[in-house]
């Protein structure tokens, strides 16, 4: 992956710099810029250092996909990004077993990849998502759905519910849903990997 530094005596310029060494678009790249302060005759200087978000994925997109072929798998990786977050969406000869009971073994490919990705880039990782054809979007579908029926019950009953553990992608999904229900608040409790989300009622 091509990191590369650029020296400035401002920010823009540093990021420019970084910029036009890359032939990028500000968009394209992921970048940290570190204020230098200066002795008692230098002046501040700022440090940018950057590299193209198309890197990651593609250094991902093949670490995943080494993992699959190591599994004794065939498998084609798909991948779309929106909001800042990639999505490595995989078709395999064998989904059941990436998927894994309860979907175990996508997370813990899923935690794999994003400890791969913290370990190759100097700045703050990018976002990914592991899913394997649509079971992802089925599962946050099927969750929403819960979590709406929960509330309503909530609603009526005053009665507050805990839902089972899951994971942040999952609990952020419950959160969004519910976000504008009426007399309905979301809140999650407990500790990794057994955090979960209640759904109150409040007046």
């Amino acid at each position: 992956m091509n990191v590369v530094k650029e020296s400035a005596k401002t920010k823009e310029e540093a990021i420019n710099g970084v910029l036009k060494k890359l032939n990028a678009r500000e968009e394209e790249i992921y970048y940290n810029v570190k204020e230098i302060k200066g002795g008692l005759f230098k002046g501040t200087t700022y440090e940018c250092e950057g590299f193209l978000k198309l890197d990651v994925i593609n250094e991902a997109e093949e670490f995943l996909k080494n993992i699959i072929t190591g599994m004794g798998i065939e498998a084609t990786i798909e991948v779309s990004t929106k909001e800042n977050i990639t999505t490595l969406k995989i078709y395999s000869s064998n989904n059941p077993v990436i998927i894994g009971r309860n979907g175990q073994n996508l997370e813990a490919l899923t935690t794999i990849v994003r400890q791969f990705v913290k370990n190759i880039v100097p700045v703050e990782a990018p976002r990914i998502i592991l899913d394997v054809e649509d079971y992802k979007e089925r599962q946050i579908k099927r969750i929403e759905r819960l979590a709406k029926n929960i509330a309503r019950e909530v609603a009526k009953t005053h009665v507050d519910v805990e839902m089972d553990a899951m994971n942040s992608y999952e609990r952020r999904a419950v959160h969004n849903i519910l976000t504008d229900f009426k007399n309905i608040k979301t809140e999650s409790v407990g500790e990794e990997p057994n955090r979960r989300v209640v759904i109150k009622y409040v007046d």
